[in-house]
């Protein structure tokens, strides 16, 4: 029986032929001088035929192409990648530009609306003071300011109205049954006032000590209405501190 160069036990041979056989690397091998181990090369060549192999299914459909053609391909490929980027750059450019138009637009009709409502706001309170400042025979000049700054505009279902509020910004209420106290009645209590009396005609009001007259202060200085209106605010109010009296 041929001995084999390789095996991987003993078991089978005879006394006689087992000393013919060394161990290495795990193996049995025929202890034969002038006889190379090729047991290395035979692995490395599975090795490369498996790679060969492996590359063939991966790349084998790749055999009839042309590299020259498969390169122009590739650009090709690489070039459209390019001009997508470029595209899709340019939409996100336009995207922040519109954004930032329709802030723009967006700001102005908020300022539009702010100036329309503060301007109604300003007509609903001047409108009402005045007319009820007038009324009451006082000086709108001296007492708008005044009472401008003892109201606000509240909306009430859709609906815009004046409200008069206390230093803290409440609603002035004018009895125990919750009634609000309207501009007519703020302009009252005004016209009672000690100082803002005197920015009524006729008021009565008078310092501390001293009682209502019915009639007007022979010593104080009289103008026409006319006349005073004609005068700045400014001398109007000095007209109207100096203890001096409207006539018509």
């Amino acid at each position: 029986m041929a001995l084999k160069l390789t095996l991987e036990n003993l078991d089978g041979l005879n006394e006689a032929q087992k000393p013919l056989y060394v161990e290495r690397d795990g193996k049995f091998h025929l202890d034969v001088d002038g006889i190379e181990d090729t047991s290395g090369l035979k692995s490395a060549l599975e090795k490369e035929r498996t790679a060969r192999r492996d590359f063939e299914k991966k790349y084998g459909q790749l055999k009839d192409v042309d590299p020259e053609e498969y390169a122009r391909l590739k650009k090709e490929a690489e070039d459209r990648a390019t001009a997508d980027a470029e595209k899709k750059g340019q939409f996100d450019d336009l995207r922040a530009r519109l954004v930032e138009k329709h802030k723009a637009e967006l700001d102005a009709v908020t300022g539009k609306v702010t100036a329309m409502q503060s301007a109604l706001e300003k007509h609903l309170v001047d409108a009402v003071a005045t007319a009820a400042i007038a009324e009451a025979k006082g000086v709108p000049a001296l007492l708008l300011p005044h009472v401008k700054a003892s109201v606000k505009v509240v909306e009430v279902n859709g609906q815009y109205t004046v409200q008069v509020v206390d230093a803290n910004g409440n609603e002035r209420i004018m009895d125990g049954k919750g009634t609000p106290m309207t501009i007519a009645d703020l302009v009252a209590d005004m016209k009672k006032d000690e100082i803002f009396g005197r920015a009524f005609e006729g008021s009565g009001a008078s310092g501390a000590g001293t009682h209502p007259s019915s009639g007007h202060n022979n010593n104080a200085k009289s103008m026409p209405r006319g006349q005073f209106f004609a005068l700045s605010p400014q001398a109007q109010g000095a007209h109207v501190k100096g203890g001096g009296i409207v006539t018509d």
